[in-house]
């Protein structure tokens, strides 16, 4: 069984749970998550978990926010040394970041650091938030610096570990329950966002990290089929990366071949061939 961490959202964890894939367990297990935080985040120093007792945040809520100021990602990674990495970067298109003290950031997460106290007294309004919707060249430059700092985190970390990049994508639209379709953005049931910039701005990034290092693996649904959408009756809801329910077989197929290309039986075979 290989042993898998996310650095991304529910786009990736999604594959490994028993609603979207129900025998994903014979195969993997999910051992370490990191939820909907910006690389440029993951690149600044630890900070101390803002969430409080009267914040009446739920377990996950405060998990979500205070792993973002701690990195502790990092740290169980460490100890963890999970067979793969897999990464998706919905937290830099949907959130950014704000600059809580000259060169440090924390993920601008709207959903729930937004309802913390320590958001309401000390950040609304009151520190630089960046982000591609308001200043797309300083954040992607600051994103790349960001990137291979946490490359080289992740490498120097856990040296043997695969890295994996989901490519995810936002979809334009989405089933209704009559199995109509109708335009996301305009639905008035999540954030109106131009898709195809979002998606311009995903393929940026996604360029970036294979130049980087040419060993990462790629996930892309989207490049021979282009027809996902979301639906109403998504486990979560609506939104443009909860996607259509033929997805995940699909992306658990994709993960299957790579780590059966990257077995040692197979290693061994290709370097029988070349001898």
């Amino acid at each position: 069984m290989k042993r898998i961490a996310v650095l991304g959202s529910c786009a990736t964890r999604d594959n490994f749970n028993s609603i979207f894939n129900a025998d994903y367990k014979k195969k993997f297990e999910c051992v370490l998550m990191q939820n909907q935080s910006s690389i440029i985040s993951m690149a600044s120093k630890k900070r101390e978990n803002p969430v409080v007792v009267a914040d009446g945040f739920s377990e996950y809520d405060e998990w979500c926010v205070r792993s973002d100021f701690t990195k502790e990602f990092f740290d169980h990674l460490e100890k963890l040394q999970p067979d793969t990495i897999i990464i998706d970067l919905f937290g830099d298109a949907h959130f950014g970041v704000l600059e809580v003290e000259p060169g440090e950031y924390i993920s601008n997460n709207r959903w729930k650091l937004w309802r913390t106290s320590y958001y309401k007294n000390n950040l609304k309004d009151k520190v630089e938030e960046l982000s591609i919707d308001k200043n797309r060249e300083q954040y992607m430059e600051l994103w790349k610096k960001s990137w291979d700092i946490v490359l080289g985190k992740l490498k120097r970390i856990s040296p043997k570990s695969k890295i994996v990049l989901h490519k995810i994508r936002n979809v334009k639209e989405f089933y209704n329950f009559d199995d109509n379709k109708f335009d996301i953005a305009s639905s008035g049931k999540v954030k109106n966002i131009n898709v195809d910039y979002y998606n311009d701005i995903l393929d940026e990034m996604h360029k970036y990290i294979q130049q980087t290092d040419r060993t990462i693996e790629v996930i892309d649904l989207f490049k021979k089929n282009k027809e996902f959408l979301s639906f109403d009756e998504h486990p979560w809801g609506l939104f443009y990366v909860h996607y259509t329910m033929d997805y995940y077989p699909l992306f658990m197929n994709k993960l299957i071949a790579i780590e059966k290309d990257n077995s040692w039986f197979r290693i061994f075979k290709k370097k029988k061939v070349i001898d």
